[in-house]
């Protein structure tokens, strides 16, 4: 997620949540205890969950981190998929999806690209090789 946007929508009202569904069994460095260390150290605008059975991940279909996921104030999911387009080089995006979604939401409009696919590592699935992936994780707006 980036720092940009979660500050520019907080102003507006929007809750930003993070939440880790890494097995720590499979990627000791994406532990919950590391991860909280580096969002006291950067001081991320958001609040920061720990999804420790990887429940969560699999209930939304969570494939990468980030994988983000919008609801609306009805909790009704309005967006899924990446934030930016080249999040390794955020000054080098030329899309910000996830800004866009807010965006077009918070102006009462409908979403015009409701599903991206979700650009980053793979959730570390627990009991998994660290590059595993569940078969049906395919290009997600190809499969639509």
């Amino acid at each position: 997620m980036t720092r940009k946007t979660a500050e520019k929508f907080a102003a507006k009202g929007v809750k930003f949540v993070g939440i880790n569904s890494n097995s720590v069994n499979t990627h000791a460095e994406d532990s919950f205890e590391h991860r909280v260390a580096r969002m006291k150290e950067k001081n991320f605008p958001w609040m920061y969950l720990h999804d420790k059975s990887q429940d969560v991940a699999r209930a939304y279909g969570a494939l990468r981190t980030p994988h983000f996921f919008v609801f609306d104030k009805d909790r009704k999911l309005i967006y899924t998929g990446r934030g930016l387009d080249n999040p390794r080089e955020a000054a080098k995006s030329k899309v910000n999806d996830l800004d866009r979604a807010l965006e077009e939401h918070l102006a009462g409009k409908p979403i015009s690209v409701p599903l991206t696919n979700p650009i980053g590592c793979n959730v570390k699935w627990d009991g998994k090789d660290a590059h595993w992936m569940p078969p049906e994780a395919r290009d997600l707006v190809a499969a639509r």
